[in-house]
């Protein structure tokens, strides 16, 4: 049986029904499972046909079928004004054409996989369908994958398309010439091209304009392409259902170039500037929310009522860009105020997208939330109150009662003794009556949150639950355990803010001597809040992890000339560690816990020390990652180093498939291999025919030996 393909592939469907029916075993008895795709058996018009005339399409299977996602899967090139109707009539495929038909173009219809047989889903893969309504129709074709720049994650469903107008405002004013969507592979063909140069992009089309905005997801080649073709010669293995060879065919297949086209997609972070929320949560605080990252601060004032210094009366909780703001209050006279009338002078994109100032006039008032939670505090503590008053004069009564009992006791001494126990007894009940009564002192909330086992390269923490005024790093004591039960007090360094931006969140940097026990105890009065409140008492034991606890990774990586740096990941793919790779080539990870790890590279091209995504204005490609294609494995106790040549496995197959999170949708027997079968049977395996060339590098060979 000699297989001959033509110089292209209209339908790819077609040209894989055909191959697959030359290879295809017989289902044996005992009613195995159906995992056949349908088959493409004619259409009218047939496939390539040349000046056609109507406006609708009939594709005809060999079994009732049903469209599955196809407002999302199907692709018309060139896009159509109006969207067809797509409609299934049992073993049918109807597609009916609203626009009127441009003379002398090629159309195609991708399926992806959409088209599916009724009883088990089994798809048809990468089904196309093309016509013409000219004499001659385009059969060039170009593919390749898009993957999430950040992290190689194959980038399923988004639109691919070309431009035969190489301006780069035809990305952002023009709808694609031709377009394609990639598979649950990242994958993609756009196909039935004419010869010619183009520009090629990817797009997450959140609003299906086919054009690109700023704040969508997108990737583009600045290099034009060029489509091409040339004949291969291949031998095609055809397998029986147990895995023996059985034919092994020579065929003369098309690949079609460029094939192998990455698209690294990225979103540029734009977004509009604007004042998204302002609120008072609370008497002591304002709460200022921009829409996007800023480096310049707004203004903010009072306008109602007046203060006496317009710049003391807050103090400042920023995020680290600026973009989320809490003012606390501390002028007492202002926070006691219901409402307060601001003015705010801040940055603002404006309708030609420019940042320019802007001044708003706001009033932010208490929330009511906030008062009713205030009120029931009050409303509870009166209660408490009116409890404990009821308790003591019961109690009193009853000593009183008891008293009157005792009067004509003739035991003198017995009376006496039971007079005595009732004077104790109340004083207690004084005691107790006094203590419980008084309002209860408040505190600086000023806490340790650093457990009973400390890293050992890690910091003491302490949070607040509002901004610090003072600390009297007196106050602050630290000791080290020697000998079991003696202690020897080491030096306490100065405690620092743990971000520079984070106000509420402290460290004690201490240099550990690792598996040593330690004791820290802050003093009362040692930290102060911006509200005069003191801190109590801390003290706390616990220990630091010893050395043999930790294993230590060393990572030899190469090729590398510019500035880069690694991230050790978990199994997650979320960054544990960060690690530059230093001039010898080596990133190092000391002091690492045991488990299991992956790794990724960022070429940190400007040397920032973080990720930047792409810009498509400024011509700027996101910066390139790559993953160390294997799981590392640290133990304790452990020194491991490892070599990795970032360039030695293809890009798209780096990402290790336990940690990759878009994937491919498995079948029902994928997914469950004995499924459709009775319990005590085995699955079959069944010969699904040679490989299909469609000239798409990442689909091809892939399954000849199966």
């Amino acid at each position: 049986m000699k297989i001959e393909k033509t110089a292209y592939i209209v339908a790819a469907g077609v040209a894989a029904c055909l191959l697959y029916s030359c290879a295809t075993i017989g289902s044996p008895s005992g009613g195995a499972i159906d995992k056949d795709p349908p088959i493409f058996v004619g259409s009218n018009p047939a496939p390539n046909t040349l000046n056609f005339k109507g406006n609708k399409v009939e594709l005809n299977f060999d079994e009732v079928v049903t469209l599955v996602d196809q407002s999302e899967k199907v692709m018309y090139s060139p896009v159509p004004r109006e969207t067809p109707r797509l409609t299934v009539l049992g073993r049918k495929v109807l597609v009916e054409f609203r626009d009127t038909m441009k003379p002398g173009t090629t159309y195609s219809i991708d399926f992806a996989n959409c088209i599916q047989d009724n009883n088990e889903n089994n798809p048809i893969e990468n089904f196309a369908f093309a016509f013409s309504t000219g004499d001659t129709i385009d059969t060039l074709q170009v593919s390749g994958m898009v993957l999430r720049a950040r992290d190689l994650e194959p980038m399923q469903q988004v639109l691919v398309g070309i431009h035969s107008n190489l301006e780069d405002s035809a990305f952002t004013k023009l709808q694609f010439d031709r377009v394609a969507r990639t598979n649950d592979r990242g994958q993609f063909t756009i196909r039935n091209l004419k010869p010619g140069r183009y520009r090629i992009y990817a797009l997450d089309d959140v609003d299906r304009d086919y054009k690109f905005v700023r704040t969508e997801d997108m990737a583009f080649l600045l290099d034009t392409i060029i489509p091409g073709a040339y004949s291969e010669a291949t031998m095609d293995t055809v397998f029986t259902k147990s895995l023996v060879v059985d034919t092994v065919v020579e065929g003369v297949h098309t690949v079609f170039t460029p094939n192998d086209i990455l698209l690294s997609m990225s979103n540029e972070g734009y977004v509009s500037q604007y004042l998204h929320t302002y609120e008072r949560p609370d008497y002591n605080r304002i709460y200022i929310k921009f829409s996007a990252h800023s480096d310049t601060l707004p203004g903010i004032s009072i306008i109602e009522p007046v203060v006496r210094t317009d710049n003391d009366w807050y103090v400042l909780q920023k995020s680290e860009y600026n973009d989320s703001l809490f003012y606390w209050i501390t002028d007492t006279a202002l926070a006691h105020c219901d409402s307060i009338r601001i003015s705010l002078n801040y940055l603002r994109t404006d309708t030609t997208e420019q940042l320019s100032y802007t001044t708003d006039s706001l009033y932010v008032n208490v929330k009511n939330a906030y008062k009713r939670q205030l009120e029931k505090s009050r409303k509870d503590e009166a209660k408490r109150l009116e409890a404990l008053t009821k308790e003591y004069d019961n109690k009193m009564e009853r000593l009183r009662k008891r008293a009157e009992e005792r009067k004509d006791e003739r035991d003198t001494v017995k009376a006496e003794m039971d007079a005595r126990a009732d004077s104790l007894e109340y004083a207690n009940i004084r005691r107790t009556w006094v203590k419980d009564s008084l309002a209860r002192i408040p505190y600086y909330d000023f806490k340790l949150v650093s457990g009973g086992t400390v890293e050992v390269d890690a910091a003491l923490e302490f949070e607040v639950n509002e901004p610090v005024d003072s600390i009297v790093m007196a106050g602050f004591h630290l000791w080290k355990q020697y000998e079991d039960t003696l202690w020897e007090e080491v030096v306490v360094p100065d405690l620092v803010l743990k971000e520079p931006f984070e106000i509420m969140k402290w460290s004690m940097p201490v240099k550990w001597e690792p598996g040593a026990t330690y004791k820290v105890r802050v003093d009362s009065m040692s930290v102060y809040g911006i509200y005069g409140l003191p801190n109590k008492t801390i003290e706390q034991e616990f220990r630091v992890k010893g050395l043999e606890e930790y294993a230590n990774l060393y990572l030899n990586v190469s090729p590398v000339s510019g500035p880069a740096f690694v991230e050790l990941l978990n199994t997650g793919d979320a960054v544990q560690r960060t690690a530059t790779v230093e001039s010898d080539g080596y990133a190092v990870f000391n002091n690492v816990l045991p488990g299991e790890y992956y790794a990724r590279i960022v070429l940190d091209s400007n040397g920032n020390g973080e990720w930047d995504t792409g810009n498509f204005a400024e011509h700027r490609q996101p910066e390139e990652v790559y993953y160390y294609p294997k799981k590392i494995s640290l133990k304790e106790n452990w020194d491991i180093e490892q070599s990795w040549n970032i360039y030695e496995v293809p890009v798209d197959m780096q990402k290790p498939e336990a940690i990759k999170k878009n994937k491919p949708e498995k079948k029902k027997w994928e997914e469950n291999p004995n499924y459709g079968m009775p319990s005590d049977e085995e699955d079959d395996i069944y010969d699904e025919g040679p490989a299909i060339y469609t000239g798409n590098k990442y689909t091809d060979y892939q399954q000849l030996n199966r």
